[in-house]
């Protein structure tokens, strides 16, 4: 399903699916926004880097122009370029910013494409209801704006959700009534994906052979659907096929959609059609090759990591947001009852004026009593003005309480995986039965090291998360910065056998302590020697050393990796900046938060971070600490 969101909002949009021809030499006479933007949407689906190269131009020109209209396309180009690579949280920023610039235009279709946007994202995070009801906003839209016609993938993206949550009666409408928009508006794309959506809708009520006509329908139809199209076409054939028990050309047809799905670089389409392959080969008892699948598909679940991850954080993304409109509003209406109540208030002065100016004589203690009315009002004007100021005081501390929760959370999930997982892979090689008891007894102690050392880490980290929660600043101490590193090289024993990695520690005679908070430094100490080894090459060594800098004491963590560019040396030292996870060289995972991290405490022990990297050969990471004082060395 969640591949499936990534074409209908390319279907909306405009955007063609097929392979976009290379980059031209020379750039349009006029260089205009809409040239780059047409550019960007020729690669936003093949290629995102190149995509996002065409849309920074298009967005200099946009800020320059200060073109209201541009920026607002631009925007919404954004938020779909990172839709397509999965990443929710900028592609949600992007869609909310371009909805807000078309609503100051007052442009009912772009406020309509940006309520399917917002959409998308709360159907990608399996927030279906939510998702419906904005689609259902945006085909008012249309119809507002007199273009009903052009509301059909609001009708598709209805029924997909339908489909997830069992209304299928209401689904195959709302797939019927796309179909019918679609050609009435020569839609093919929205077309063709409809009937894959009526086969998958078929297979799910057990109707095998109707599925296998729609799938059919879009193969054999006389506009060639895209490479994406034909992907899900073939995946559906297989499982249908697979449902008659003709395993053979189910299986044929799984190996079809495979090689598209290839060609499109979708994770979420690999991922079902491998597990669909794996299925038919199981039923055919061709057991190593359903186990290869499997394997596959499992790899496949293990890239989609991060954007699991995302989903919580697109969730409270998306809540922080209806919680505001909802705010906005109430703010709004208060607002009109004062705006009537002022208005009523000056007319009922104006004419309390002209009676005085009238009787002036008469009623000297009307006016008096007009004075002391008026120094009441003022007097709760200032208190209502104190209310307020204490309220958003107390909104700031609760907002600093759950971004120390939200911390404590991430910082368990991202220092902890590794050493569990390696402590589960220790586990599972003992269950097998395969080795003899000296060997038990050698893994036992690896097992014994590995759990000395992620408990270590544990406990730090508890601490420091202790200590966060309730708004602690770090502790300075006098510390033995070698005797750490040992310690935290103890945790990380076991991944550095695994990838058989060599870590050489050469310390210095007689070195100085260093001035800093423990529980961050086994922190930076645990990153920095995580990212060691998640990027270095298995069989490469990690060297480890240090060097006296006169007030600072300068740690290196030196390994023999993939290196990186200049480009992403200077991202990783720019501070308050949260990295685009990157894979390790055994395709291991992680969150961005780590560097982070390091990068901020760095930062609160005034310590500093400089990066030495040769794309290929390795990275030298060398982070300089305040010495301790001499009278407490």
């Amino acid at each position: 399903m969640k591949g499936a969101l990534i074409l209908i909002f390319l279907w909306f949009t405009g955007v063609p699916c097929g392979i976009a021809s290379e980059i031209p030499k020379h750039p349009n006479p006029g260089d205009s926004v809409s040239y780059y933007l047409d550019q960007a949407q020729n690669y936003v689906y093949d290629d995102f880097t190149r995509a996002i190269l065409f849309l920074n131009k298009a967005d200099s020109l946009a800020e320059i122009s200060g073109n209201t209209d541009e920026q607002s396309r631009v925007a919404h180009s954004y938020g779909l370029a990172y839709y397509v690579k999965g990443d929710y949280g900028p592609s949600l920023q992007y869609f909310l910013k371009a909805s807000d610039l078309y609503r100051k235009q007052g442009n009912i279709v772009g406020m309509a494409k940006g309520l399917i946007g917002q959409g998308l994202i709360q159907q990608g995070i399996d927030r279906h209801s939510e998702a419906i009801h904005l689609f259902r906003e945006a085909i008012e839209a249309y119809k507002d704006a007199g273009q009903y016609a052009g509301s059909n993938p609001a009708y598709l993206d209805i029924a997909i959700s339908e489909i997830e949550l069992k209304e299928y009666g209401n689904a195959r409408k709302n797939l019927e009534r796309a179909i019918s928009l679609s050609r009435e508006v020569g839609r093919k794309d929205v077309e063709h994906m409809s009937l894959n959506k009526l086969g998958e809708l078929s297979y799910l009520e057990g109707d095998a052979e109707t599925s296998v006509a729609y799938h059919n329908m879009v193969l054999f139809d006389n506009t060639e659907p895209t490479s994406w199209e034909k992907s899900f076409a073939h995946a559906g054939l297989a499982q249908a096929l697979g449902k008659q028990k003709n395993f053979g050309l189910a299986r044929e047809h799984g190996l079809i959609a495979m090689d598209y799905a290839e060609k499109t670089h979708s994770l979420w389409d690999l991922e079902r059609n491998s597990k669909i392959l794996a299925e038919v080969y199981f039923e055919m008892d061709s057991v190593d090759k359903a186990y290869e699948y499997l394997k596959l598909n499992q790899e496949y679940k293990d890239s989609l990591y991060s954007q699991e991850k995302l989903r919580e954080v697109n969730l409270m993304q998306l809540e922080s947001k209806e919680s505001e409109n909802r705010r906005l509003l109430a703010e709004k209406e208060a607002a009109e009852r004062r705006l009537f109540i002022n208005h009523v208030i000056t007319f009922l002065l104006v004419l309390l004026t002209l009676f005085l100016i009238l009787l002036l004589i008469l009623f000297q203690r009307k006016k008096k009593q007009e004075k002391i009315f008026h120094k009441e009002l003022e007097e709760k004007n200032r208190t209502i003005l104190e209310q307020n100021q204490l309220i958003t005081d107390r909104n700031t501390e609760l907002d600093n309480i759950n971004r120390s929760k939200d911390r404590f959370f991430s910082i368990l999930s991202h220092d902890l995986k590794s050493p569990i997982g390696s402590i589960q892979q220790l586990l599972e090689m003992m269950k097998s039965g395969d080795f003899t008891p000296e060997e038990q007894s050698e893994l036992l102690d690896e097992m014994l090291k590995q759990i000395s050392g992620t408990s270590f880490m544990l406990h730090n980290l508890l601490f420091w998360a202790g200590s966060q929660l309730e708004g602690n600043k770090g502790k300075p101490k006098d510390i033995e910065l070698s005797a750490e590193v040992e310690k935290v090289l103890r945790a990380h024993y076991w991944p550095a056998k695994q990838k058989n990695i060599s870590i050489i520690h050469q310390v210095l005679p007689g070195m100085d302590k260093i001035r800093a908070d423990r529980d961050q430094l086994s922190v930076i100490l645990h990153n920095l020697i995580s990212n060691a080894i998640k990027f270095t090459v298995e069989g490469k060594t990690i060297h480890i050393s240090y060097e006296d800098k006169g007030l600072f004491l300068q740690l290196s963590v030196k390994d023999e990796g993939i290196g990186m560019s200049q480009e992403k040396i200077n991202e990783i030292k720019s501070m308050g900046v949260r990295m685009l996870p990157e894979k390790g060289t055994k395709m291991e995972t992680g969150t961005g938060l780590g560097l982070l991290l390091v990068k901020e405490f760095l930062r609160s022990n005034q310590a500093q971070l400089d990066v030495v990297s040769t794309s290929g050969k390795g990275s030298e990471f060398l982070v300089s600490f305040l010495k301790a004082t001499p009278a407490n060395n």
